[in-house]
């Protein structure tokens, strides 16, 4: 029998700076409530407040709220205050309680601009965890130095995620051995791709699949997936051939 825990026991823990005495809503009350409007697709504290008012009775079956729904300014107090890792982690937990089959099989990871952030003074990005097969869906993100290209470099930059055995995806800037090594640190695999921003490691690439698709097709061990797409009147065709001839990019020892 599963056990679910509260989601406002998650959030006792939590470090609120605030003096206690002053506080008018209570902390874990308000954190609750902000997080089910979130969840149910508001995007500012004013679209939280208008959500809850209307289910002000719902809510009074699990919480208190002796003085109603906080305003939009009070919801957006504790968050401005609290320690952000802490509150991910709590809700983290919660999350992975009651809903285990998040843990992906696919992460991909993406650099990303937030918007309007280089007017704030200086470049701003992402890096956003994606969920296939729902690829809007965004796992987590952590800003990164102003040159992205160190940031992907870094694995302290990179989200958390806890699945072991899931395959992990980067775009061609991230196709290196470090990062390849900190993947499998993590117990996961690696795809990465492959262009001119590595030339000896793509040309030898090339050079197989040539031999390969010219001379043995059906000798080479491989497996072979094609999926067609048919939409807006356009036809897609996507071959995949997956290779365990490890040896056959450049360097083959510089990845683990």
């Amino acid at each position: 029998m599963s056990h679910h825990l509260p989601i406002s026991d998650v959030f006792v823990s939590l470090n609120d700076p605030r003096q206690q005495g002053k506080i008018r809503h209570d902390p874990v009350e308000t954190l609750v409530v902000a997080v089910c409007g979130v969840l149910a697709g508001a995007d500012t504290f004013i679209e939280i407040e208008l959500w809850a008012e209307q289910r002000l009775d719902r809510f009074r079956r699990f919480l208190t709220l002796a003085h109603g729904i906080p305003s939009h300014d009070t919801f957006g107090q504790p968050f401005g205050l609290i320690d952000p890792d802490e509150f991910e982690a709590a809700f983290r937990r919660w999350v992975e309680m009651i809903l285990p089959s998040l843990s992906p099989r696919v992460v991909a990871l993406d650099g990303k601009t937030r918007r309007r952030s280089g007017k704030a003074g200086g470049h701003r990005c992402i890096w956003s965890v994606l969920l296939p097969p729902r690829p809007v869906s965004c796992w987590g993100s952590v800003p990164l130095p102003k040159s992205p290209t160190k940031g992907r470099q870094s694995p302290s930059c990179w989200p958390h995620w806890r699945s072991k055995r899931c395959i992990v995806t980067i775009d061609a800037m991230g196709t290196q051995p470090s990062i390849a090594q900190a993947v499998r640190d993590r117990q996961a695999d690696y795809l990465l791709a492959v262009k001119e921003n590595q030339p000896r490691l793509a040309e030898s690439i090339k050079d197989f699949f040539e031999t390969f698709l010219n001379a043995y097709p059906d000798k080479t061990p491989h497996r072979f997936v094609q999926q067609i797409d048919k939409d807006h009147g356009r036809l897609e065709i996507r071959r995949s051939h997956v290779f365990e001839q490890l040896q056959c990019p450049a360097q083959p020892e510089r990845w683990p």
